[in-house]
């Protein structure tokens, strides 16, 4: 099979690997005994092979025949198991399945004397499975139809007996759901079909049938199975029998098919041949005949119709299809009532509920239409037209759709109904319907697309002309806007049918190339590029401004009614009189009467439009501007902000606050008043939805910037007292609130006095008390603010300093809760302000930097950047390389600038004036940069590319203590692919620098010094040295001294610790450190935790020793002795401690070291009488030893 990146739809034939697979396969069958695990992979394989030419099943052509054999060779041995007879059943299903029954019955064997093998294979319980009964009825339906008297099967039989056996066979297993039931069914419908047959044997047959059908309403269990079967033999019988052997039964089944009342039954798949059966009755009516009266376009071929010769021509032809269509021959039509009967049943079947009734309930409308007269088929089509009346359902909707479009397919909707229909493919092509929680409307539109579709191939030019306008914009808007993909495909495939055959679509050739299958598949593309490309064609522009404003911006769906005033100020660039003058006065004044949604709708409607008529303001008239002015008024009378949507209303008015002020539209002294109350309301109002804060802070943002440029010192000291009196509030929403807006206020309102602003703002970036612990999202709020004051308010070089040491102190905030680290969120807020402060003033010139960026700011800066990029979290590490590249590769002095180069690559910059990058080299560049912008990109933040290029860091004194505190936290770390990265990087460099060592093994013990019971550095670090330990060889000098301080430090972190995880991260490093002569600290420590009170570190310990002492050599004296002893103790046993105790310090002896002394002997306690043994939950921890 080819791999799978080759699709089916490239297969030009069956791969050699795939036919020699099958051969095996089925050869594999005659050794087959059970059903065991190679049978099963064998079954597994060949299932993947047969499906994979599904889209292209005549490939296989050349080998069925061969394969067909084989397996019935096997199928119908008496050498083989039964497991293999499956099988091999099972494989002609796979074959059937694949290439179609149709094709597969013509190689089946059709010698008559296979109908008795296969009749006793079907008697007999070697075809216990489906798969066995649906081949041997596909075969028998074959063998039936051999041209030879079947009664001469009778033999000494009485007449008809193997007749009678097929029938009794066939009949008897085509009650049920499974496959068989289908293939016994058509057995049965050829059989009595017979030209031979049918006279003794079809009207029994259908009694039967109908009898069993009625009999099985009693059966509650398996009557719909039943009835299922039966319907189906009905439907197989009169599809292929010849109208003169079934009319003079028709009556009589339609009778029973009405009394029967299957259409009110609740399963789909009942009311469904009950439909397809009623319309081969209503055939049975009437005689076949091609009514002269249809409208033919012509030849359907594109070589016949360049030869059609000239317009003139063409249009002569056209009107005499048209008189043919208007001659009624009612000659020679006999209509019985009972097509009455049989069309009440279709047209209830294009109301129901299931798509699969209507779709056969349409394609039954149109045969029975097609041997109708003129007159009729006008009456059917007046009454598919109710179908579409405002009160029918989606399903009524879907269903005249369908059978119109079939009804124009064939030719049976003549061209003067076109003026009836076209309105109501208009409506069909916009249905949308929100009913509850229901969504209602695709399918109706989809089917619409479809009587699109159909048009094009049926009408000619001329007769589809004057409503070309109306179903190009109709179809542009579907194509457009529509909420479904499919919709918008099926509308885009319709509106290239008809450009291709009709030729008159305006601009057809230009939209294809724009609205192609793929462009309109994602809903923001079609609405933010697509529109404005296609409004910019004449015809389209005003249709889809129209639409998007009195459609699209009142839709229930917000995202759609955001997208759809996005869309409108997009298109103000094209019609800015037609948008001005109409669209934008109409939806000011739906803000007074309309609805919710369309008030919510036109709020960002209107904000988006100003936008784009920025540049021609002097368009909007000042009756407008009154109404702009006084909008929160007008919702406020309406009590817009009251009920459930109101979170979702104010969203929506500080969208609009913010689109006005972009725009720059003239307000009055009192608007400014109330928009700057709503929302100060807005951001500090502690119920307010998340969402609104967010939006009331851009509102706010655009605002201040836009209106407040004059000098009013008392209105901004108010403003900004309002704010820095809500942060320390009792709510996180309105402490959050309050810095955000003080984070987006222009210099001219936060003022001068911007160290009373900081005294407000720095408590707000610590966490002063442990309930303050899980504020995370203040302490980013108010960093955002206090470098807001950095960048927009004037400040000193003292100024300068405290904001940069607020800064750096965010970096240490490791707080957690049960978020995990929520802390990362501050640090990743404090790079980002970070290198935004670093941005500005390098901006400001020489005298700025210079007192700014002292020695030791910079070193500080660098190295909490470089602590960050190799720490644990993924996204952290991407701000922190973004801050390092740019302070590294600015034109900042910084110390030890060469080794940072070489850790810190400078990353391609590739201009925006680059269109399509051609070579991979370009390709790369512009993933990782696009207009000096740094990107997110997966290779530069890949541990495995990051850590082995940032390991020089080492060798820089002044940063590798930085460097190494982020380090260990990666090594020691939870994630596998972030541990294995970072240890194989640690290794590798040191394996490759022994003159690193000694520096290395220094900051590891100063790191331990600096981070003394901090377990978050602790814990990762243990591990950090036992890797060294364990695969990097240190020299006797150089081991000896540093594990002596790493011991000492350890016996300190140790000392009152109750941490499980950190005594056991401590065991292996300290029997690591036994490969050293001066090991008996290291022994004393050893000792001391082999009989800790928690047995887990008791069972560590000595493992961790026993490993050593098997690891090591010459570790210590008595080594065999001492490993016995560890071997043969239960340490983790919590009931003889003492014993422990003994059987440790006998070991003490052994090795040479002091036996530890308890500081405070254990008292007996008094034994306690009448008391439950376990007391208390406490009581049971403490005998347990933990």
């Amino acid at each position: 099979m080819p791999s799978g990146d080759t699709q089916s739809a490239t297969v030009s034939h069956v791969a050699q690997e795939d036919t020699e697979s099958i051969s095996l396969y089925i050869n594999n069958l005659w050794e087959v005994k059970e059903f065991d695990i190679n049978t099963e992979r064998d079954v597994q394989k060949m299932t993947e092979i047969i499906n994979f030419y599904q889209e292209q099943p005549h490939v296989l052509d050349p080998h069925l025949q061969t394969w067909i054999d084989k397996l019935l060779e096997i199928g119908l041995s008496d050498k083989v198991s039964q497991m293999s007879i499956n099988l091999a059943f099972k494989y002609l299903y796979l074959l059937t399945k694949v290439r179609g029954q149709k094709y597969i019955v013509r190689l089946l064997p059709h010698e008559v004397a296979d109908i008795e093998t296969v009749l006793t294979m079907l008697e007999s319980d070697r075809s216990d499975i489906w798969h066995a009964k649906y081949v041997l009825f596909l075969w028998l339906s074959i063998l039936v139809l051999i041209p030879f008297d079947l009664k001469r099967l009778d033999g000494e039989k009485e007449e008809g007996w193997s007749i009678r056996r097929m029938l009794k066979i066939a009949t008897s297993r085509i009650e049920g759901a499974e496959k068989s039931s289908e293939a016994a069914a058509l057995v049965v419908a050829k059989l009595v079909t017979r030209p031979d047959l049918h006279t003794e044997h079809l009207k029994p047959t259908l009694t039967q049938l109908i009898n069993d059908c009625k009999a099985a309403e009693n059966d509650v269990v398996f009557g719909s199975r039943t009835k299922l079967g039966t319907l189906t033999a009905l439907c197989r019988i009169y599809k292929l029998g010849r109208r003169d052997y079934l009319l003079p039964h028709s009556r009589y089944v339609l009778q029973q098919l009405e009394e029967m009342s299957l259409g009110i039954n609740h399963n789909t798949l009942l009311r469904k041949f009950e439909t397809k059966l009623a319309q081969r009755i209503g055939i049975s009516f009437l005689a076949p005949r091609v009514a002269k009266w249809r409208y033919t376009r012509g030849t359907r071929l594109l070589a016949d119709s360049l030869n059609k010769g000239t317009e003139k021509q063409r249009n002569v032809e056209s009107d005499r299809n048209v008189r043919n269509a208007e001659e009624d021959d009612e000659e020679g039509y006999e209509i019985p009532d009972e097509i009455e009967d049989v069309l009440e049943v279709l047209f209830r079947g294009l109301r129901d509920p299931e798509t699969i009734v209507r779709w056969s309930a349409a394609k039954g409308v149109g045969r029975i239409t097609a041997r109708l007269p003129r007159s009729l088929a006008t009456d059917i089509v007046n009454q598919l037209l109710d179908c579409f009346s405002p009160l029918e359902t989606a399903s009524s909707w879907h269903g005249g759709c369908l059978a119109m479009a079939e009804l124009g397919r064939h030719g049976f909707l003549l061209p003067h109904h076109l003026p009836e229909v076209v309105p109501i493919l208009v409506k069909a092509l916009q249905y949308d319907e929100k009913r509850g929680n229901l969504i209602i409307g695709a399918n109706v539109r989809d089917a619409a697309c479809y009587l699109c579709w159909s048009f094009a191939r049926t009408y000619e030019p001329e007769q589809i002309k004057p409503f070309v306008h109306t179903i190009a914009s109709s179809l542009i808007l579907t194509t457009l806007f529509d909420r479904h993909t499919g919709c918008r495909r099926a509308a885009s495939a319709a509106f290239q049918e008809n450009v291709g055959r009709q030729g008159s679509f305006p601009h057809g050739i230009d939209i294809l190339t724009t609205c192609d299958y793929y462009a309109v598949a994602l809903q923001s593309n079609t609405y933010h590029k697509l529109s404005v490309k296609v409004a910019s064609y004449e015809p389209y522009g005003k249709p889809i401004v129209d639409h998007l404003a009195e459609v699209k911006v009142k839709h229930w769906c917000p995202t759609i009614r955001k997208d759809a005033s996005i869309a409108l100020g997009l298109l103000c660039s094209t019609l800015p009189d037609y948008i001005s003058s109409h669209i934008l006065p109409s939806l000011l004044d739906s803000l007074e009467t309309g609805d919710f949604n369309s008030r919510h709708g036109a709020l960002h409607a209107i904000g988006d439009i100003c936008v784009g008529l920025r540049d021609r303001l002097d368009q909007i008239s000042d009756r407008d501007i009154d109404k702009i002015n006084n909008t929160l008024a007008t919702l406020e009378s309406r009590g817009s902000f009251r009920g459930s949507g109101g979170d979702e209303m104010r969203g929506a008015v500080c969208y609009f606050i913010q689109k006005i002020s972009t725009a720059g539209i003239r307000l009055t002294v009192n608007t400014l008043q109330v928009w700057q109350e709503f929302l100060n309301v807005c951001i500090v109002n502690p119920e307010q939805y998340v969402g609104v804060q967010n939006m009331s802070v851009d509102a706010l943002r655009a605002f201040s910037w836009q209106y407040y440029t004059e000098s009013n010192p008392e209105m901004w000291s108010h403003i900004v007292q309002h704010y820095t009196s809500q942060l320390r509030h009792e709510f996180t929403a309105t402490r959050v609130g309050s810095a955000l807006a003080l984070s987006v206020l222009p210099g001219c309102v936060l003022g001068c006095n911007t160290a009373a602003l900081l005294n407000h703002l720095t408590p707000c970036t610590k966490v002063l008390n442990k309930s303050e612990t899980s504020l995370a999202e203040c302490r980013v709020s108010a960093v955002k603010a206090i470098t807001n004051i950095q960048l927009v308010c004037p400040c000193n070089s003292e100024t300068r300093a405290q904001i940069y040491r607020v800064l750096l102190e965010c970096l240490a905030d490791y707080s957690t809760d049960s978020r995990g680290d929520i802390g990362s969120y501050v640090r990743e807020a404090a790079m980002s302000c970070l290198m935004k402060c670093n941005q500005f003033i390098l901006s400001r010139g020489h005298p700025t930097i210079n007192l700014t960026f002292t020695r030791d700011l910079k070193m500080e800066l660098v190295g909490g950047f470089l602590q960050q990029s190799v720490e644990k979290i993924d996204r952290t590490r991407q701000v922190a390389l973004e801050a390092l590249h740019h302070i590294v590769h600015s034109e900042l002095e910084l110390v030890g600038h060469e080794i940072l180069k070489t850790a810190v690559p400078l990353l391609p910059t590739i201009s925006s004036s680059v269109i399509l990058p051609k070579t991979e080299q370009e390709k790369e560049a512009v993933a990782m940069r696009e207009g000096d912008v740094f990107l997110q990109n997966v290779e530069y933040n890949n541990p495995g590319v990051l850590f082995p290029r940032a390991m020089v860091i080492i060798k820089s004194t002044e940063y590798r203590h930085h460097f190494l505190r982020g380090l260990v936290v990666s090594i020691g770390g939870l994630t596998e692919s972030l541990v294995k990265a970072s240890s194989s990087a640690f290794v590798d460099y040191l394996t490759e620098h022994e003159e690193d060592l000694e520096n290395v093994c220094k900051g590891l013990i100063n790191v331990l010094v600096a981070d003394h019971k901090n377990d978050r550095i602790v814990v990762p670090l243990f591990k950090t040295v036992e890797l060294m330990l364990t695969n990097v060889i240190l020299e006797e000098e150089l081991g000896n001294k540093f594990t002596a301080q790493f011991v000492s430090q350890v016996k300190s972190e140790l000392k009152g610790c109750g941490s499980v995880v950190k005594l056991l991260s401590s065991l292996s490093p300290l029997a690591n450190c036994l490969q050293f002569s001066s090991n008996s600290s290291v022994l004393s420590q050893i000792m001391l935790l082999l009989c800790h009170r928690y047995p887990r570190v008791r069972k560590g310990m000595a493992d961790a020793f026993y490993t050593a002492l098997v690891t090591f050599d010459d570790v210590i004296e008595n080594t065999e002795e001492v490993s016995q002893i560890l071997e043969d103790t239960v340490w983790e046993d919590p009931n003889d401690i003492e014993e422990l105790r003994r059987k440790r310090n006998k070991i003490c002896d052994l090795v040479g070291v002091a036996q530890p002394k308890l500081l405070k002997p254990n008292k007996p306690k008094p034994k306690v009488t009448n008391v439950e043994q376990f007391d208390s939950y406490s009581d049971l921890v403490g005998r347990a030893g933990y």
